[in-house]
C-alpha cells in the first residue's frame, strides 16, 4: 500500500493484489480483460482501488498528473491476479463458499470436472459460455451442514461434499449471477492450475506421467485425462475403490504421482 497527496488530502493507493478488499477484487474483475490504453479504463480502476478519491479532485488534476497517478494501476495486468480476498458470495438466498485457494480443500473429482467446464469455456475454436457457470457451481457449494471445526474428526472441508448431479442443478441457478463473481472464480481456479502445474510439473511433461493417462494434455483436449487418471488409480487399488480415490485430496493424488514421475525419470 503506498500514500499519495492531492489538496492537503492523504489517500491510500493500492500496490498488489493482497492489498485488496473482497469489494475491491469483484470491482476490479470486469477490467481484467479490458485493453488498459482505451476508454478511460485505467481511470475507472482507479477509482476502484481508491474510492474516497473524490471525482472533483481528479478533474482538477492537469492531464500529466492525472495519466501518472493512472499509471500506478499497471500492476493488475502485470501481476497474476490473487483472489485470496474472495472467500463466499451470496445468490438468490444462498451463500456459496469458494475452495481454498491453490484448491487446498478439493477433492480429486471436482478438480476434475473443473477442468473439464474449464476447457469447453475457454475452447479456441467453439467455446462454451454455460460450461463457466458449470465450473463455479462444481467449485463453489454451500457450507457442509452440521460444520464444527473443533470436531477431531473434521477433515478440513467447509463446502458441502461435491455432488454433480447438484452441480447442474446450481449451474442452471447460477446463470444470472453477476459476470464480475464468475471471472473472480474463473481466475480462481487458473490460480489454482498455475500453482499445481507449476508444483507438479513432472506430470505434465511428456513422458512424465505416472499413470498411463496423467494430466499431460495438450491444448485440444477436453480436460478429461484427470477422471480417466482416477479411473487408471482406482483399478489399481491405490486409494481404493473409484469413489475413494475420486474423493481423496487432489494434491494428496498429484503429490504422489508426481514423485513417483520424478523417480521414474531419475532412474531413466
Amino acid at each position: 500500500m503506498k500514500q499519495f497527496r492531492l489538496n492537503g488530502k492523504t489517500f491510500d493507493l493500492p500496490t498488489c493484489w493482497a492489498d485488496l478488499t473482497a469489494a475491491q477484487v469483484l470491482g476490479l474483475a470486469p477490467y481484467l480483460y479490458a485493453e488498459p490504453a482505451r476508454g478511460g479504463v485505467k481511470l475507472k480502476v482507479l477509482r476502484v482501488l481508491c474510492p474516497k478519491l473524490p471525482r472533483k479532485l481528479l478533474v482538477l488534476l492537469t492531464p500529466d498528473k492525472r495519466w501518472d497517478l493512472c499509471q500506478e494501476t499497471n500492476w493488475i495486468w502485470a501481476e497474476p491476479v490473487d483472489t485470496a480476498a474472495v472467500t463466499e458470495f451470496e445468490h438468490r438466498g444462498v451463500r456459496y463458499l469458494l475452495p481454498e485457494p491453490n484448491l487446498a480443500d478439493a477433492v480429486a473429482v471436482e478438480y476434475a470436472m473443473g477442468n473439464i467446464y474449464f476447457r469447453a469455456f475457454a475452447h479456441p475454436k467453439k467455446p462454451n459460455a454455460a460450461a463457466l457457470d458449470q465450473l463455479v457451481a462444481t467449485l463453489c457449494r454451500p457450507e457442509r451442514a452440521g460444520l464444527d471445526t473443533m470436531d477431531p474428526a473434521w477433515d478440513g472441508q467447509r463446502r458441502e461434499r461435491y455432488n454433480g448431479k447438484l452441480a447442474e442443478v446450481r449451474a442452471a441457478a447460477l446463470a444470472d449471477l453477476p459476470l464480475a463473481t464468475k471471472i473472480v472464480v474463473l481466475q480462481h481456479f487458473l490460480g489454482a492450475q498455475r500453482f499445481i502445474h507449476q508444483g507438479y510439473r513432472g506430470l505434465y511433461k511428456k513422458g512424465g506421467a505416472a499413470v498411463p493417462q496423467g494430466p499431460q494434455a495438450g491444448p485440444v483436449s477436453d480436460g478429461s485425462e484427470v477422471l480417466e487418471m482416477i479411473h487408471a488409480l482406482a483399478e489399481r487399488g491405490t486409494y481404493g475403490s473409484y469413489e475413494e480415490t475420486a474423493y481423496t485430496s487432489v494434491h494428496t493424488l498429484f503429490y504422489n504421482l508426481n514423485k513417483q514421475a520424478l523417480r521414474q525419470r531419475e532412474e531413466q
